[in-house]
């Protein structure tokens, strides 16, 4: 099933629970997702992931259609107690990850439930974190120079 007729569709798809689609579906598109209709329904909220990383989908799924996907005899993380996956998203400058917490405070997310000292530097990037609503904690990365070189 194509998410459209002009573009390819997703590369990888990230799958995380939700307790709340419709909350969801305002949250992720007030900071930019695309919703993907063809894969969205009342239980399941699919999106594109804004440019660099739009070859990526995330289907937030309810609690209950999330366990049709899951191991038997397993349970939902709940993410605001045990962190489950970090998921970053690539940009381009440094301004841009700033921008985005930004967003996600806007629509009801949380900044920086942790931070790397120096947000990342020595490490030749700039990062910072937030949690979505359900408290999934993603990050905005934008790499400061190549590998193995060290930026000052």
């Amino acid at each position: 099933m194509p998410c459209s007729s002009v573009t390819a569709a997703p590369s990888l798809y990230l799958n995380i629970p939700t307790s709340d689609p419709e909350a969801s579906l305002q949250f992720f598109t007030a900071i930019g997702f695309e919703t993907i209709k063809e894969y969205t329904d009342g239980e399941t909220k699919s999106f594109r992931l804004p440019a660099p990383n739009n070859s990526v989908c995330v289907m937030v799924h309810g609690h209950k259609r999330f366990k049709e996907f899951m191991r038997p005899a397993t349970e939902i993380t709940d993410a605001t107690k045990t962190t489950e996956v970090l998921i970053s998203l690539a940009v381009n400058r440094k301004e841009v990850v700033d921008e985005w917490v930004a967003k996600v405070v806007a629509a009801g997310g949380t900044a920086d439930p942790y931070t790397l000292e120096g947000y990342g530097q020595g490490m030749n990037m700039y990062t910072r974190s937030f949690a979505d609503l359900d408290g999934h904690i993603w990050e905005a990365v934008a790499m400061l120079g190549t590998p193995g070189e060290k930026k000052e």
